[in-house]
């Protein structure tokens, strides 16, 4: 390395390192022999070869060979540095260019240099290594001050190089590379769906998150009309965009993960910030759209949680639930965000109909159930829960300052909803934790859903499964008050019209018996509801 090669020599150089590369049977191999090839090609000091982690937003070091600083080893453990340094191994594989630099070149980014003096090194050249339509990593080679810097001509032959390893890694393919694409989204690079699951589910594996973990959720807006207008190349490479975001921002959050759920819907989880520091995630996710190509933006929601939302039963429900609260929030700013455009969510037949109906069946029902307030608030929650096509239902129970019961419940036509054991029969809930529910005892009633309601009762709907509630509770003696819960999922009415009905229905089911009218004369008027 004390004489820099000609032309020729680099040349030969190259040729030696194509036929060497070509009969290399495992990456183990693949790494160092690549590295030493580089120094040898590009009469370099040190050489690396590393691997872009798009979903952390990391660069991770793979290798190392040559003279090495204090620290540095051959075989690094957890060598990493950040994508927000080297913003261009973000950049789609067709805009990837090589960068090179030295310490005394102004035009030579301060993190670059920074890592430079760090490893004893005057000048570096860094190539992208493009596999399969994407940036895989790159292939870094660096010089002591004893040599001249390097120059665009050792930039170019170091592409090259960085090309030969491509085809090396290409063909190296193999099951590893089949797992890694199966957590990993073949389009963006960031982590696919099951990635994201595997992670919450680990950090909410018991005994839980150390730190407050949170998801963003954010969708392209406009993606469809991108692909329509200017083809679905242009639809991908919008996409890539997004992900490049997302891996930048990755980046400056340690244990950051960026996916791609699917379509056009990203995923940040990040661990240990606060609720403000989220929310300034989400601001720069939006902001960053102002940039995206052909106009597009981005929707963005958020949820943050200490532990398991809505108490769910396993790490499974748990990372379901805090997406789910995530993806309600998103839904939500999408339509603060769209004020002009009409979506209508109504069922097929009008509420009025359904509310008289749901009367006549009500007071049927409390005609032929036994004379407890307990039957009777399950007999008329059933059969609003049926008329409803609810997912499920429950009564519970308070006495005096004590805990609530939950003395009856069932899901409706079957459904499987995520099992939670604040739902079982017989358990005792802190309703201090529960403010909606606390009032509602009192006489009152409330409405919640995924996106709009106090916080606790939208993750108890997540770990749940469901996406709405409303709720009804009554007072049947000075010492004992009562709740009735009706849930809907997504074949379930708008429960949010008929919060109204199951007040009066649950004040009637605590009333004596007697003054119930006859079933074919109720109506809405003899229930005091006025439409």
């Amino acid at each position: 390395m004390g004489r820099l090669p000609n032309e020729d020599v680099r040349l030969l150089g190259l040729a030696e390192a194509s036929r060497r590369l070509a009969v290399v049977t495992g990456r183990e191999q693949l790494y160092p022999l690549a590295g030493r090839l580089a120094l040898d090609v590009l009469a370099a000091s040190s050489a690396s070869i590393a691997r872009l982690e798009r979903d952390r937003g990391l660069v991770r070091v793979l290798r190392n060979v040559g003279e090495l600083a204090d620290g540095e080893h051959e075989q690094p453990v957890d060598e990493v540095y950040r994508l927000a340094d080297c913003p261009e191994l973000a950049a789609a594989a067709e805009d990837a260019r090589p960068r090179y630099g030295h310490v005394d070149d102004p035009q030579t980014g301060a993190a670059h240099q920074q890592r430079l003096r760090a490893k004893g090194m005057h000048s570096s050249i860094s190539v992208p290594i493009v596999l399969a339509g994407a940036v895989w990593g790159e292939l870094s080679v660096a010089r002591t001050a004893t040599l001249p810097p390097f120059s665009r001509a050792d930039a170019a032959a170091a592409e090259a190089l960085g090309g030969l390893v491509a085809a090396a890694l290409m063909r190296l393919q193999d099951v590893r590379e089949l797992h890694e694409l199966a957590h990993h989204d073949a389009l963006t690079g960031l982590g696919s769906r099951r990635a994201v699951d595997k992670h919450l589910e680990r950090l909410f594996t018991p005994p839980g998150p150390a730190r407050p973990v949170a998801a963003v959720i954010c969708d392209v807006d406009g993606l469809k009309a991108v692909n329509d207008r200017f083809g679905h190349d242009a639809g991908d490479q919008l996409l890539r965009e997004v992900a490049a975001s997302l891996s930048l921002l990755a980046s400056r959050h340690p244990d950051t993960l960026a996916v791609r759920l699917g379509g056009d819907e990203f995923c940040l989880v990040l661990e240990g910030l606060s609720d403000a520091e989220v929310a300034e995630v989400g601001d720069q996710l939006t902001a960053s759209a102002a940039q995206l190509p052909h106009g597009a933006g981005l929707s963005c929601g958020w949820a943050r949680v200490t532990g398991r939302p809505g108490e769910a039963p396993t790490p499974a429900a748990a990372a379901q639930a805090l997406l789910r609260l995530a993806d309600a929030a998103r839904y939500r700013a999408k339509r603060a965000g769209r004020s002009s455009a009409t979506v209508s969510t109504a069922a097929a037949v009008e509420p009025g109909a359904v509310q008289r109906g749901l009367a006549r069946t009500a007071v049927a029902a409390l005609r032929a159930a036994d004379p407890s307030v307990e039957a009777r608030l399950a007999a008329v929650t059933a059969v609003a829960a049926e008329q409803l096509h609810a997912g499920a239902w429950g009564v519970s129970r308070r006495c005096g300052e004590g805990p609530m019961q939950v003395v009856a419940r069932d899901a409706q036509r079957g459904v499987s909803l995520t099992p939670n054991p604040m739902w079982a029969q017989g358990v005792e809930v802190d309703v201090a934790d529960y403010p909606d529910s606390l009032a509602a005892l009192e006489g009152g009633s409330f409405h919640a859903t995924m996106a709009d309601g106090e916080v606790s009762e939208r993750e108890f709907l997540a770990g749940f499964g469901c996406d709405e509630v409303i709720a009804a509770g009554v007072r049947s003696d000075p010492q004992t008050a009562w709740l009735v819960e009706i849930y809907g999922d997504a074949v379930t009415a708008p429960l949010g019209p008929h919060e109204g009905l199951l007040r009066v229905l649950v004040e009637l089911a605590a009333a004596a018996p007697a003054p119930v009218p006859p079933a074919p004369d109720a109506s809405l008027a003899a229930l005091r509801v006025t439409l």
